[in-house]
């Protein structure tokens, strides 16, 4: 068993051998039974290349909440693992039905998911963050039809329906925000109509097993961004650690 050099969890990751994704002679010197690879952050031509080798290839493509918990089962079967497969599945449903309700008397709101400031790229429809979004009753503003994760005019943030932008708290994130937010377009942003909420990074970037610690935190840094008062007048960021 070996895993790729940014994984980090769990911790026994910690003990396992590692290659770069891209590094197709490392894995292929590993003589792995199964290589395990995402559509959307895998080089479909080396997938087409371990193939082309002989090396068995599964790939998933987490689009949504849905996706992640049929993911899990299908890599839970096809490992022989079929148990632990279906409780990580389970623990994705049971997750997302508690904040479904938590989320049902909250008000709709238009939102945004951006990936980068600099340039501004967000997450389109049919794309995890898009579910993220929906499932904490936010309204995707992203423009449909160009792609999942498209780079977009920085004007869409004064788009008067914009009220909530959600991130991924990084680094390099927060820096862009802040050129941005004193930035023309970001005008709304400074003046208090749109919100920030800042998700923890892993759990928001990752489509795995963590990603609904991501949906719990934005669902109650909403719970709480509506009990303060959001749109015209709303001060700051809120952090949803």
């Amino acid at each position: 068993m070996a895993a790729p050099t940014a994984a980090d969890f769990p911790s026994e990751v910690e003990r396992l051998p590692r290659f770069a994704p891209s590094d197709l002679e490392a894995i292929v010197a590993l003589r792995p039974d199964l290589v395990l690879a995402t559509t959307a952050g895998s080089d479909p031509r080396a997938i087409a290349r371990l193939r082309e080798l002989g090396i068995r290839v599964f790939t998933v493509d987490v689009t949504s909440f849905d996706r992640l918990a049929a993911a899990c089962r299908e890599v839970g079967r096809i490992l022989g693992r079929s148990a632990q497969g279906e409780r990580l599945a389970a623990g994705v449903e049971a997750c997302c039905a508690r904040a479904g309700a938590a989320a049902a008397p909250l008000p709709r709101r238009g939102a945004l998911y951006v990936v980068w400031w600099e340039p501004l790229i967000v997450a389109g429809p049919g794309t995890f963050h898009d579910d993220l979004l929906h499932r904490a009753a936010l309204a995707n503003l992203a423009p449909p039809g160009a792609g999942r994760y498209p780079r977009v005019d920085p004007e869409l943030l004064l788009d008067p329906r914009l009220q909530v932008i959600v991130a991924a708290d990084e680094p390099d994130l927060r820096s862009g925000f802040a050129r941005t937010e004193t930035a023309p377009a970001g005008a709304r942003i400074a003046g208090g109509d749109v919100r920030v909420i800042w998700l923890p990074a892993d759990p928001a970037s990752r489509p795995g097993p963590r990603l609904p610690a991501a949906l719990e935190a934005l669902v109650a840094a909403r719970e709480r961004m509506e009990r303060q008062g959001t749109g015209h007048g709303a001060q700051g960021g809120e952090g949803a650690q």
